[in-house]
């Protein structure tokens, strides 16, 4: 073998090793056959070749290439490689998920249980977890919208009491305070005052109690008395309702008419002026005539104790 051949052939055998060492540092076994499957995305969030492929927590492949489709929608095709001989059912979705906290993707197969299994090259149904931030992002975002509604409250709230405590309102307010502190000053010293008063009362008010308690229990022992008052009371007004009140009432109604219209003695009373004058004439002589019986008693009767006769006198009428 001559020095040339040497070369070419370890030319090539570095190559081969360089070739087969970077793709198992990628994570491609290109000693093995592949069994690869496609899912087709819109976005693939950062997802890259060599990214791992796994099933419940277990490394079965990686992604081992991505390529943009020349279609309407701009959609990538994602090829993932198996390692692992398995059977997946055809309702199996391919998921593109976070593996950490910095995002880094990778691919999670959740198997299917349908009873209809994938040919190698089929293609999976497809799904992507949203990232972290956008996880976050979503539990914030209503949080945000609360935070921005009370801080827009409270600045409403501000403007309104900055607006209504200005500067006379402020002082309203004082006075009215200090107003307050006077009326509840004075309603300790009154308090001390009543305290004062029923410690000096103390023997009065002991006294009333004990009156009022004497009260009450002559009012209990006297339950039955009182029961026989008010069916007294009862006994009247039953006897009130059962008379003819209403033709007694029209009865004095009729008498009015009567007197007003000039019918009767009491009537002609009210009416005639003539006889209330005569009346009052009469009544006027009448005691003329008593008080000069009480002057003059003489001029009226006259007695003699001897033999004598008794003669009336025609009183002198005075002018």
């Amino acid at each position: 073998m001559n020095k040339e051949i040497k070369i070419g052939f370890i030319a090539i055998s570095t190559v081969f090793i360089l070739f087969v060492g970077i793709n198992y540092l990628k994570g491609l076994n290109v000693l093995n056959s592949q069994r690869v499957y496609y899912a087709q995305y819109s976005d693939i969030g950062g997802l890259q070749i060599g990214s791992p492929v796994m099933v419940n927590g277990y490394q079965v492949g990686m992604v081992s290439d991505i390529k943009l489709l020349i279609n309407d929608n701009k959609d990538l095709l994602v090829a993932i490689s198996l390692d692992h001989e398995f059977n997946m059912a055809d309702n199996t979705i391919c998921k593109i998920v976070n593996k950490d906290l910095m995002g880094t993707k990778g691919v999670d197969l959740i198997l299917g249980d349908s009873p209809n299994y994938l040919s190698v090259g089929d293609t999976l149904i497809s799904g992507i977890e949203g990232s972290l931030q956008e996880e976050v992002n979503a539990q914030i975002l209503p949080l945000k919208n609360k935070a921005e509604e009370l801080i827009g409250s409270v600045d409403s709230v501000m403007t309104i009491v900055t607006a209504v405590l200005n500067k006379k309102t402020r002082e309203n307010l004082k006075n009215s305070l200090r107003s307050l502190d006077r009326t509840f000053l004075l309603m300790s010293k009154t308090m001390v005052k009543v305290d004062n008063m029923v410690d000096l009362n103390d023997d009065r008010i002991s006294s009333i109690i004990k009156n009022l308690e004497s009260i009450s229990n002559h009012l209990e022992g006297s339950n039955s008395e009182i029961e026989t008052i008010l069916r007294n009371f009862a006994s009247i007004s039953d006897s009130l309702a059962e008379a003819n009140i209403a033709v007694t009432i029209k009865n004095i109604g009729d008498l009015s008419t009567r007197i007003n219209a000039g019918e009767g003695s009491l009537g002609l009373f009210m009416h005639d002026d003539k006889i209330y004058k005569n009346l009052e004439k009469s009544t006027r002589e009448l005691a003329d005539l008593l008080e000069d019986i009480k002057v003059n008693p003489s001029r009226y009767v006259n007695f003699s104790i001897i033999g004598g006769s008794s003669r009336y006198v025609q009183p002198v009428k005075d002018n």
